[in-house]
């Protein structure tokens, strides 16, 4: 699903204009990403948790160029899923 058909149907569920659906929109996102920059996590309830962390400096071997490359260090982002996704993703029922 694109962006653009996301706000469209979060506009249409919310009753919310195109325009202020993708101004929420880009406001979370946003948020989500200062968060996860500054190595604080973000967990949604229901969905998962969003954790960033610093993938060490390495060496790789580019086919391309047919010679070794030095891959810097940067910042990746995790997701780990809740068990109620994990139980409607696998059709299982919830236990509460």
């Amino acid at each position: 699903m694109t962006k653009a058909e996301t706000i469209r149907k979060l506009s249409d569920e919310l009753g919310l204009s195109i325009k202020e659906t993708e101004s929420l929109y880009d406001t979370f996102v946003g948020g989500m990403t200062t968060l996860l920059k500054n190595e604080v996590g973000l967990t949604i309830p229901g969905l998962g948790t969003f954790t960033s962390d610093i993938r060490d400096e390495h060496e790789s071997y580019s086919p391309h160029h047919k010679q070794k490359v030095k891959i810097p260090a940067k910042r990746v982002v995790h997701f780990n899923q809740s068990v109620a996704i994990k139980k409607a993703l696998n059709g299982e029922e919830d236990e509460l």
